[in-house]
């Protein structure tokens, strides 16, 4: 339970640095690039506040678990249960491949409309076959 509570302060360390990272980037390009489109600006803003709210919600969660000895055991029995591990898993690869395929479709569908956005789905497609097999020889190495 010990390494399971050092894993958890390190984790919410980890996150309040990215908090921390994510405030200075984003507060610092917003006063340094200007001229920026509008639509850029309120995606961006929007991405921020939503990587945001989800990394407080995991802070907090995390931070109750820290101070709260029945939370913690709670937490713990959650992350390694072996049905809710198997569940994830399947989970991973099912959505995987369900984006792959719908990647791939739109890349097709939008080849006829306009190149670009059809080339840039190709590379997307590609960088995640590469970042799956660099997984996978990590993972056969490991287990």
């Amino acid at each position: 339970m010990e390494d399971f509570k050092k894993k958890l302060t390190q984790k919410y360390r980890l996150i309040t640095r990215f908090c921390c990272c994510a405030l200075l980037i984003y507060f610092g390009l917003t006063r340094f690039v200007k001229g920026a489109d509008d639509f850029a600006v309120g995606l961006v803003s929007g991405m921020f506040s939503g990587i945001m709210i989800v990394s407080i919600f995991n802070l907090a969660r995390i931070h109750r678990a820290l101070h709260n000895e029945e939370k913690l055991k709670e937490m713990y029995i959650q992350q390694t249960d072996e049905r809710n591990i198997s569940i994830s898993k399947e989970t991973m690869k099912t959505s995987s491949v369900v984006s792959l395929m719908a990647t791939a479709f739109s890349t097709i569908v939008f080849g006829f409309f306009n190149p670009v956005i059809s080339m840039t789905l190709c590379i997307s497609i590609m960088a995640d076959a590469v970042i799956t097999i660099a997984v996978q020889f990590y993972y056969k190495k490991k287990m």
